[in-house]
């Protein structure tokens, strides 16, 4: 059954339905200058996404609107998870890129990604290496949450781990991303990693919150805890 104009204004209204006013006030907290609409929680958001997919992921796309936070989530939780050949998944991940204008759309956008194809997944790379150079914040930090949640791998480190040694953008949401990722590159390749922290070449910040988040780590030894604060920066 097509999508039509009707449908999504009966979305809008079920968006009303699920909202919860005490989520949207926590979670505009974690987002400084950014507002919900309704406060729809992320599950429930994901659960209309998949629903939208198994029916007319197209039409809804043709009616869809970034004119609220939960409606620009769910046009990018349907674009990551449309069963389409990835050059078109790329080419609509590409429009979707300038509607990111916070941490949450980005790294919720990054989740709903499944590269399970070896071609998929060099595609995907392909696309992402130019952006971790990008001086837009949002598309930087999309380059670098997708390679910590689907490249931190043996055939992607060493490529990833000098992607994030060039990286020189100065905004936040730029470099926590970066030192979330060397944290998981060390948590998974340590012996890989650390020659990297040992350099000191990463930005200040980025290196002494890569350390803390490791440190914060239960998945890493004490002794190598112990060891990293000697690399901290002034």
């Amino acid at each position: 059954m097509a999508f039509t104009q009707e449908d999504y204004k009966a979305l809008l209204s079920e968006l009303q339905y699920l909202g919860d006013p005490k989520y949207k006030k926590f979670h505009e907290g974690l987002m400084p200058g950014i507002s919900m609409a309704y406060g729809v929680r992320v599950p429930a958001m994901r659960a209309i996404a998949k629903r939208i997919v198994k029916e007319d992921p197209r039409g809804f796309l043709s009616h869809s609107a970034p004119a609220s936070y939960e409606e620009t989530m769910l046009r990018g939780l349907v674009i990551a998870s449309m069963p389409l050949p990835i050059g078109e998944r790329l080419a609509l991940t590409e429009s979707f890129l300038p509607l990111i204008d916070n941490w949450a759309l980005c790294d919720t956008f990054c989740g709903a990604f499944k590269l399970k194809k070896p071609q998929d997944r060099e595609e995907m790379w392909r696309f992402l290496l130019p952006l971790f150079d990008s001086e837009e914040e949002f598309t930087a930090r999309f380059a670098i949450v997708m390679f910590l949640g689907h490249f931190v791998t043996e055939d992607k480190i060493d490529e990833g781990l000098g992607l994030l040694e060039g990286l020189r953008q100065p905004q936040y949401y730029i470099q926590m991303a970066a030192a979330w990722a060397v944290c998981e590159c060390y948590v998974k390749f340590p012996q890989k990693t650390l020659p990297l922290l040992k350099r000191q070449t990463l930005p200040p910040f980025t290196q002494n919150k890569a350390i803390q988040k490791i440190r914060e780590s239960y998945r890493v030894p004490g002794e190598d805890k112990e060891m990293l604060l000697s690399y901290k920066l002034p």
